[in-house]
Protein backbone atom coordinates (compact mmCIF):
# COMPACT_ATOMS: atom_id res chain seq x y z
CA UNK A 1 0.00 0.00 0.00
CA UNK A 2 1.72 3.83 -0.79
CA UNK A 3 2.04 5.57 2.42
CA UNK A 4 0.29 9.04 2.48
CA UNK A 5 2.43 10.08 5.07
CA UNK A 6 5.43 10.18 2.64
CA UNK A 7 3.38 12.68 0.33
CA UNK A 8 2.02 16.66 0.54
CA UNK A 9 -1.19 16.15 -0.04
CA UNK A 10 -3.77 19.03 -0.97
CA UNK A 11 -7.30 19.03 -0.86
CA UNK A 12 -9.03 16.03 -2.99
CA UNK A 13 -11.13 16.98 -5.88
CA UNK A 14 -12.05 13.63 -7.06
CA UNK A 15 -11.23 10.27 -6.45
CA UNK A 16 -10.67 7.17 -9.27
CA UNK A 17 -10.91 3.55 -8.29
CA UNK A 18 -10.05 0.74 -10.72
CA UNK A 19 -11.09 -2.90 -10.35
CA UNK A 20 -10.12 -5.99 -12.11
CA UNK A 21 -11.12 -9.31 -11.40
CA UNK A 22 -8.16 -11.80 -11.89
CA UNK A 23 -7.69 -14.99 -13.26
CA UNK A 24 -7.75 -16.85 -9.92
CA UNK A 25 -10.94 -15.34 -8.86
CA UNK A 26 -9.29 -12.45 -6.84
CA UNK A 27 -9.23 -8.87 -7.62
CA UNK A 28 -6.60 -6.10 -8.05
CA UNK A 29 -8.00 -2.76 -6.78
CA UNK A 30 -6.75 0.64 -6.95
CA UNK A 31 -7.55 4.35 -5.13
CA UNK A 32 -5.87 7.44 -7.22
CA UNK A 33 -6.78 10.85 -5.94
CA UNK A 34 -6.98 13.85 -8.15
CA UNK A 35 -5.86 16.93 -6.68
CA UNK A 36 -5.69 20.96 -7.98
CA UNK A 37 -2.02 22.02 -8.50
CA UNK A 38 -1.57 25.36 -6.44
CA UNK A 39 1.54 26.52 -8.72
CA UNK A 40 -0.11 25.65 -12.23
CA UNK A 41 -3.66 25.42 -13.93
CA UNK A 42 -3.16 21.66 -14.05
CA UNK A 43 -4.43 18.31 -11.95
CA UNK A 44 -2.53 16.11 -10.45
CA UNK A 45 -2.47 12.48 -9.79
CA UNK A 46 -1.60 10.18 -7.03
CA UNK A 47 -1.95 6.61 -6.36
CA UNK A 48 -3.30 6.63 -2.53
CA UNK A 49 -3.59 2.33 -2.94
CA UNK A 50 -3.20 -0.41 -4.90
CA UNK A 51 -3.79 -3.85 -3.70
CA UNK A 52 -4.40 -7.47 -4.56
CA UNK A 53 -7.38 -9.04 -2.65
CA UNK A 54 -9.13 -12.73 -2.05
CA UNK A 55 -13.14 -10.29 -1.98
CA UNK A 56 -14.93 -7.51 -3.02
CA UNK A 57 -15.43 -6.91 0.43
CA UNK A 58 -11.76 -6.71 0.95
CA UNK A 59 -11.81 -4.37 -1.96
CA UNK A 60 -14.10 -1.66 -0.37
CA UNK A 61 -12.35 -2.12 2.68
CA UNK A 62 -8.93 -0.92 0.83
CA UNK A 63 -11.29 1.81 -0.81
CA UNK A 64 -12.52 3.08 2.21
CA UNK A 65 -9.52 2.81 4.22
CA UNK A 66 -7.14 4.92 1.49
CA UNK A 67 -10.18 7.64 1.49
CA UNK A 68 -10.09 7.91 5.30
CA UNK A 69 -6.06 7.67 5.77
CA UNK A 70 -6.46 10.75 2.91
CA UNK A 71 -8.93 12.76 5.07
CA UNK A 72 -6.78 12.21 8.33
CA UNK A 73 -3.57 13.54 6.16
CA UNK A 74 -5.36 16.27 5.01
CA UNK A 75 -6.73 17.08 8.61
CA UNK A 76 -3.66 17.57 10.48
Amino acid sequence: MIDPARSTWKAVESYTIELAQLADGGFHVSLTATTVDEEEPQLLSQEIASERVVSLGDALAVIKNGVYRNKTVLAE
